[in-house]
């Protein structure tokens, strides 16, 4: 690429050279809080995420709070994608502009990254703060830039993201589900906004991963977004440029299975059946929707990690509004009949448990206090045989309390000697303490 088109585009990309600052939302995703303390420390700062989903925006408020001189550059952009584009960037950042921090988006896609800015990361001492689409490539980095790279993963929003973004009021601390006072305190603080939180509840199911569609309503245009910007550039651009894909109709297919069944159990040889292909071709491409973060897999609990990997898995797409798409729903569908499906899909953690028996639990979480069984029942009517799975999970593993997720109610009862409380979903996404499954760790 000509070296005088490469600095018009890092002037391009860096407005604020020429004293025009770079405006940034005033709104921060809650994850700027856990990255801002490393940006005072040496280690490079990777943040990974699903398309569209507000890493660039994260990248721009981070540099804006910088001191010295941050300079940005992404390479999103195919011609871009070079090595020798790499390394003029970061010589010229550093050289010409005296640059302290640089930011680099999309880096995934540029050849053996990993070993340039390892030697750049050694030799300089510049702060480089990356992010990338794909979760696969920077986890490979992880093993070139050992102790020099810190991973942060940025998930779709969150119900209170969603929430601030449309200007509602909701600084909570994160509140433990099973501390029943806490929760009662939450819910008492929201009461007087019930009816309005519910129905955004309702369009969050819909439209409310993705930071830019927040204020937007036709339904048309929230589908066409996902559909077209997202999931189609992921699946037919985005992993091919990372792995050799034959089939990327079969990997849409796929996911739009995935789609359709988020939240059901799933086995690799029956899925090799209905698409007439290998089990590893499934299995492959399975981990290439997973390393995009468009699917998460979830496993059975058990105490054993061996009886955990042969046990079923339940496959979940990354949040409802994805699935609303590529399934070509419109809102009101969503709203009528598809509620419950969707609202587990919101819940799905690291664990969900089944016996031999089929009895079922749709989510476990693993705390330091111990298990929390979470059953979801968002449905008009509770009734007392819907802590059915709950109390045999309780009785198994000697657990005193358990959550059972519902629409409206809310409350304490003992049922079987063991306490249940009853949280509306809305209320209970508020908490804002679901651990979601694939988690990034430190590189």
């Amino acid at each position: 690429m000509d070296k005088d088109y490469l600095v018009r585009l890092i002037r391009e990309y860096n407005p604020q050279l020429q004293g025009t600052p770079v405006p940034v939302p005033a709104t921060r995703r809650d994850l700027y809080e856990d990255i801002e303390p490393w940006m005072q420390k040496k280690q490079a700062v990777a943040i990974v995420g699903l398309r569209r989903i507000g890493k660039t925006t994260l990248m721009r408020q981070l540099m804006a709070d910088q001191a010295g001189t941050a300079i940005f550059f992404s390479f999103d952009e195919e011609d871009s994608r070079k090595k020798d584009v790499l390394v003029f960037v970061l010589d010229y950042a550093i050289t010409t502009l005296h640059a302290t921090t640089i930011f680099l988006d999309e880096i995934q896609y540029v050849e053996d990254w990993e070993g340039i800015l390892k030697r750049y990361y050694d030799q300089t001492g510049i702060k480089f703060v990356l992010s990338g689409s794909e979760s696969l490539d920077i986890s490979k980095a992880s093993a070139a830039l050992a102790g020099r790279l810190v991973t942060f993963r940025l998930y779709p929003l969150s119900f209170r993201e969603y929430l601030m973004l449309k200007g509602e009021d909701v600084r909570v601390g994160p509140v433990s589900l099973q501390d029943y006072p806490a929760m009662e305190a939450l819910y008492h603080e929201c009461l007087t906004r019930k009816e309005r939180f519910e129905q955004a509840f309702l369009e969050y199911l819909y439209k409310g991963a993705f930071p830019e569609l927040v204020a937007e309503n036709e339904s048309p245009v929230i589908r066409k977004y996902i559909h077209d910007l997202v999931v189609r550039k992921i699946i037919y651009r985005d992993i091919p440029a990372m792995f050799d894909i034959r089939r990327p109709d079969l990997l849409f297919e796929l996911f739009r299975y995935a789609c359709s069944t988020s939240s059901q159990l799933f086995d690799i040889q029956n899925l090799a059946r209905h698409f007439g292909v290998h089990a590893e071709t499934i299995s492959t491409y399975l981990f290439y929707l997973r390393s995009a973060f468009l699917v998460r897999v979830t496993e059975t609990y058990s105490k054993s990690p061996a009886t955990r990997v042969r046990k079923n898995k339940k496959l979940f797409v990354t949040h409802p509004a994805i699935a609303c798409a590529v399934l070509g729903y419109s809102q009101e569908q969503v709203i009528d009949q598809l509620r419950g499906q969707f609202v587990e899909t919101l819940f799905a953690g690291r664990y969900f448990w089944r016996d031999r028996h089929k009895h079922e639990v749709d989510l476990v979480l693993d705390t330091p206090a111990g298990l929390i069984p979470v059953e979801i029942k968002y449905q008009n009517r509770i009734s007392p045989s819907d802590t059915k799975n709950l109390l045999i999970f309780m009785e198994e593993y000697n657990v005193s309390t358990g959550i059972l997720v519902t629409k409206d109610l809310f409350d304490k009862r003992i049922a079987g000697g063991r306490e249940i409380l009853y949280i509306p979903a809305w209320v209970a996404l508020l908490a804002n303490t679901i651990p979601l499954s694939d988690p990034v760790h430190e590189g």
